[in-house]
C-alpha cells in the first residue's frame, strides 16, 4: 500500500487541526505525547502520571468527539499505572510513553490497512461509484487499494463544508488516477443513485450509532431513498460506549462558517452527527463487517478508565 500523500500545509498541532481524518490527527496526538515526555521534568513516576493526567484530559476537551485520542489517552495513562505500581523511575516510565507511542503507531497503521484490505472485497464490481464525504483515510486508503487492485473505482465526494477538507480527498484520489466527481454538499444526495454504496469514515463508532461529519446523516437517508448500502470503515480502537461523558459532539469555531456576520445572524459550526445504525449497512472493521447489534456490542465492551470517562 502506497502511503497517502500529505496535505501541503498540515495543522501544526493536533487539537486544532478540524480537516484531517481522525487516524491522522490521532498521529499529531501520539507525536504530541512523545514530545511531552521528552521534556517533562518530573522527579518521581507519581509526579509524572499526576501532570500526564493534565495533559491528556487537556487533550481530550480539545478533541472531545475523536474516540481515537480517548483510547489513545486511556493506554497512555495504563501505561503510566503500570509503571508507578511497579516502581519505575521517572526516566523508565518517560521511556515506556515514549516506546508506547512507537508502537501504537504501527498498530494505527496495520489496523487501518486491514480495514482497507476487507472494504475492498465489498467492491465486486468494476468502475462502481463510491461516494463518501469529508476526508476519512480509512475511506481514502480502501479506495486507493481498490484502485491499485484493479478494481477501477469512481469517487463521487463531496466539498465538505466549511472547511472543504473532500477538496484534499478527491485532489489525492485525482493523482493517483482514479476519477473523481466533486460536488457541493447539498448535491450528494441527488446524485447519489448513480453510486453502488456509500462509505463513510466514523470519528466514533458508540453503541447508539456512527458519529461523523455533518452531512453524514442525510447522506444515509437519501442512500436508504436510492436502496444504496451504506458501509462505515473504522477500526474496533474507535468504538466507545455512549454513555461515556467525555466523548462529545463539539460545535466548533462559528467563524469558519462567517468570519464577520452582520447583526442579528449567529453563524453554527454543528460539524458532527450521529447516524443511527438503522441506516447503516455495515461497519467495515479489520476482520469483518458487523451488523448494527455486533457493533453496540462491541461499543459496550470497550469503556474508558473512569478518570478519562468524565466529562
Amino acid at each position: 500500500m502506497q502511503p497517502v500523500p500529505p496535505r501541503e500545509a498540515p495543522p501544526a498541532k493536533f487539537e486544532n487541526d478540524r480537516i484531517s481524518g481522525s487516524s491522522q490527527v490521532a498521529l499529531g496526538f501520539l507525536d504530541a505525547l512523545e514530545r511531552w515526555a521528552a521534556t517533562d521534568t518530573s522527579r518521581s513516576a507519581p509526579a509524572l502520571q499526576t501532570a500526564l493526567f493534565g495533559w491528556l484530559r487537556a487533550a481530550q476537551a480539545a478533541q472531545p468527539t475523536l474516540a481515537l485520542v480517548h483510547q489513545l489517552a486511556a493506554r497512555a495513562f495504563e501505561v503510566s499505572s503500570a509503571g508507578v505500581a511497579r516502581g519505575a523511575s521517572p526516566v523508565e516510565l518517560r521511556r515506556a510513553i515514549a516506546e508506547s507511542c512507537a508502537a501504537e503507531r504501527a498498530d494505527l497503521a496495520a489496523q487501518q490497512d486491514a480495514v482497507a484490505k476487507t472494504a475492498v472485497e465489498l467492491v465486486t464490481e468494476r468502475e462502481s461509484w463510491i461516494a463518501t464525504l469529508s476526508a476519512s483515510g480509512a475511506v481514502t486508503q480502501a479506495l486507493l487499494l481498490a484502485h491499485q487492485l484493479g478494481r477501477a473505482p469512481r469517487a463521487l465526494v463531496s466539498e465538505s463544508r466549511p472547511l472543504f477538507e473532500g477538496r484534499d480527498l478527491a485532489r489525492t484520489l485525482g493523482a493517483a488516477g482514479l476519477p473523481a466527481w466533486l460536488v457541493v454538499d447539498a448535491a450528494l444526495p441527488m446524485l447519489l443513485s448513480a453510486a453502488r454504496m456509500v462509505w463513510l469514515g466514523a470519528d466514533a463508532i458508540t453503541d447508539r450509532g456512527v458519529i461523523n461529519k455533518v452531512g453524514s446523516y442525510a447522506l444515509a437517508l437519501s442512500a436508504r431513498e436510492h436502496s444504496v448500502p451504506v458501509y462505515v470503515l473504522a477500526a474496533r480502537r474507535k468504538f466507545l460506549p455512549s454513555a461515556t461523558a467525555a466523548l462529545q459532539i463539539a460545535e466548533l469555531d462559528p467563524g469558519d462558517v462567517w468570519r464577520e456576520p452582520p447583526p442579528n445572524v449567529r453563524p453554527r459550526n454543528v460539524c458532527f452527527e450521529l447516524v443511527p445504525f438503522e441506516l447503516v449497512r455495515g461497519v467495515v472493521v479489520e476482520d469483518a463487517v458487523l451488523g448494527g447489534s455486533e457493533a453496540r456490542t462491541v461499543a459496550l465492551d470497550r469503556p474508558l478508565p473512569d478518570e478519562l470517562a468524565r466529562a
